[in-house]
C-alpha cells in the first residue's frame, strides 16, 4: 500500500505513475546515449555540420522531464489539467476543484517544465561543442 498523498503543489501522482515516469525518463536516456553516439560518428565520419546536434535537444527533454516529474512525484501534465493520481491505477485520474490547488499545481508544473528544458538545453549545448572539438580535427 502507497504512503503517498496527494499534496497541494508538492506531490500529484502516486507510486505506479511515479514509476511510468522513471521509465520515461531511463528511456530519453538511452535515446539521449544513442542520439549522442551517432551525431557523434557521423561528424567523425562524414564531416556532419556540428549544428544537427540540436536535434538531441527531444530525446534529452524526454529524458530530464522524465526523472524530474519521478523524483518531484508531480506530474507536469496533471497539474496543468488540475488532475492528480496518487492511489488510482494508472492513467486514472480525479480532477482537482479547488481554484487555489489548481493553481499551486499550475505553477509546479511550469517550474518542472522550465527546469526541464534548462536541463536538455545545457545537455544540448555540451552536445555541440563536443561536436565543434571533433569537427575541428
Amino acid at each position: 500500500m502507497s504512503d503517498i498523498n496527494y499534496k497541494t503543489g508538492m506531490c500529484n501522482i502516486g507510486e505506479a505513475e511515479i514509476a511510468q515516469r522513471r521509465r520515461i525518463g531511463y528511456i530519453g536516456l538511452v535515446l539521449t546515449i544513442v542520439f549522442l553516439i551517432v551525431y557523434l560518428s557521423l561528424i567523425y565520419l562524414i564531416d556532419l555540420n556540428p549544428f544537427f546536434g540540436v536535434i538531441i535537444l527531444i530525446p534529452a527533454e524526454i529524458f530530464t522531464i522524465g526523472f524530474l516529474q519521478a523524483r518531484k512525484k508531480f506530474c507536469a501534465a496533471y497539474g496543468l489539467a488540475h488532475r492528480q493520481n496518487v492511489a488510482s491505477p494508472l492513467g486514472v485520474t480525479l480532477k482537482i476543484q479547488d481554484i487555489t490547488s489548481q493553481k499551486k499545481d499550475r505553477n509546479k508544473a511550469l517550474v518542472i517544465i522550465i527546469q526541464s528544458i534548462i536541463y536538455a538545453g545545457i545537455i544540448t549545448a555540451i552536445t555541440y561543442f563536443i561536436g565543434l572539438i571533433i569537427y575541428q580535427l
